[in-house]
């Protein structure tokens, strides 16, 4: 019989050895790590950011991993595993040789045979032709007011042909012209079209007194037209295609092509600020046509916008709206590339001298294009306080695109950021 003290020290010595003997096992997340559980099981929590030892870990796909990990990925499974990275620990002989990308070991099992290569798909005879822009549909008729409005529409259309209670049929179309299928509609009919150019370039709105009737129907096909152009490139191809006949269309005894493009009255006088707000937007959206783009350049479209946007000037700010619109139709049809605009087609050519354009000004002479520079500068310096003002950026682009349309080569008698000066 051994004394007590003794077997009492023999037992605990064969403890500490099998504690030893074991590893001691991992240790449990600090109450401040953050858990991820997806059940009300706490056993089933596991922490938001990894947690490596120095045996593998399935990671869950939600988990954070630490950088500099050593971590595996099963391509079969999709199963990730990381552990602590040991920069000198020996490669697992069976993984020798193959490739290794940021820690993943990328395996090729043999007898996983490659997907045979798709053959392109063989389109039927007479398929449709690709439209990028998809098929416009008609409005559902599962919609109670559908009838009605299609109804009320193809009315409204018929009137305006026919010249009958014009305004209540343009009040109709201004009403649904946003709409893509509508709006489709009242491009495809050429005479709805050529109505509402004309009402909307009447040149008696430029009469010293016009009637409240001429503004307001002006306006409401100003605004209808610019509603079918925005947004639907089928409604302004549709316009496009009308574009040579529209041209010819005689409107009050004028050609419709002398009369689109005119923003301000030929003689002294000023155009209604509503009506000019409205006609800008309509030629805004027209501008997304290449076909009509160059027709607006080449017949003195953008001399016409600056003289809009000089009247703000003068105006005691009736005008401000419509220089603001038309200052927006300059940025994103030919200045601005991340609205669309397209670049390189304006500015261009030489600008005349500041003496030459301020002589002009001061003359009271109509400015001119080759002045475009000279007044782009005179807006943003008047407006100088105010650096939201749409004239710090317009001057800013004009002056960009201009030095890239011309190269950065300097002109005689100017300098490359003013696009170069000429006396004339």
């Amino acid at each position: 019989m051994l004394p007590l003290s003794l077997l009492g020290f023999i037992g605990l010595m064969v403890m500490g050895t099998s504690a030893s003997s074991e590893d001691p096992p991992s240790p449990s997340p600090s109450a401040d790590v953050e858990l991820i559980c997806h059940t009300s099981n706490p056993a089933e929590c596991y922490p938001k950011i990894f947690q490596p030892t120095h045996e593998f870990q399935i990671v869950h796909p939600d988990q954070d991993l630490p950088l500099g990990l050593h971590v595996r990925l099963d391509i079969n499974t999709g199963q990730k595993e990381a552990k602590i990275n040991i920069p000198d620990e020996e490669v697992d002989p069976s993984l020798a040789g193959l490739p290794v990308d940021s820690s993943i070991v990328t395996v090729d099992t043999p007898d996983t045979e490659p997907e045979p290569a798709q053959k392109p798909r063989k389109l039927p005879k007479n398929a449709p032709k690709y439209d990028p822009d998809g098929k416009i549909k008609e409005p559902p008729k599962s919609n109670p007011d559908a009838g009605n409005d299609a109804a009320a529409f193809f009315e409204s259309l018929s009137y305006l042909k026919k010249g009958l209670d014009i305004d209540s049929a343009l009040e109709s179309l201004s009403d649904v012209s946003h709409d893509i299928y509508y709006g489709l509609k009242i491009a495809e009919d050429y005479d709805t079209i050529a109505n509402l150019f004309c009402l909307a370039n009447n040149p008696a709105i430029f009469a010293p007194s016009p009637s409240p009737e001429t503004l307001s129907r002006a306006r409401l096909a100003a605004l209808t037209l610019s509603s079918v152009t925005q947004n639907n490139p089928k409604a302004l191809a549709e316009i496009e295609t009308h574009w040579p006949k529209l041209l010819t269309t005689s409107c009050s005894d004028e050609p419709l092509s002398t009369l689109i493009w005119r923003l301000v009255p030929p003689s002294p006088g000023t155009p209604d600020p509503a009506v000019s707000k409205a006609r800008i937007s309509s030629i805004t959206g027209l501008l997304r046509s290449s076909t009509i783009r160059s027709h607006f350049l080449s017949n003195g479209g953008m001399e016409q916008i600056l003289q809009i946007l000089n009247l703000q000037d003068s105006q005691n700010g009736d005008f401000e709206p419509a220089a603001r619109k038309a200052a927006l139709l300059v940025l994103d049809n030919f200045l601005d590339g991340d609205m669309g605009a397209s670049l390189g087609e304006w500015p261009v050519g030489t600008q005349q001298t500041d003496d030459v354009c301020e002589g002009r000004h001061k003359e009271g002479k109509e400015p001119v294009e080759r002045c475009w520079d000279w007044h782009a500068h005179k807006w943003a310096k008047g407006n100088k306080k105010d650096k939201e003002h749409w004239s710090h950026e317009l001057l800013k682009k004009v002056t960009e695109q201009r030095r890239v349309n011309n190269k950065g080569g300097k002109k005689k008698n100017g300098s490359a950021s003013r696009g170069g000066k000429e006396e004339l």
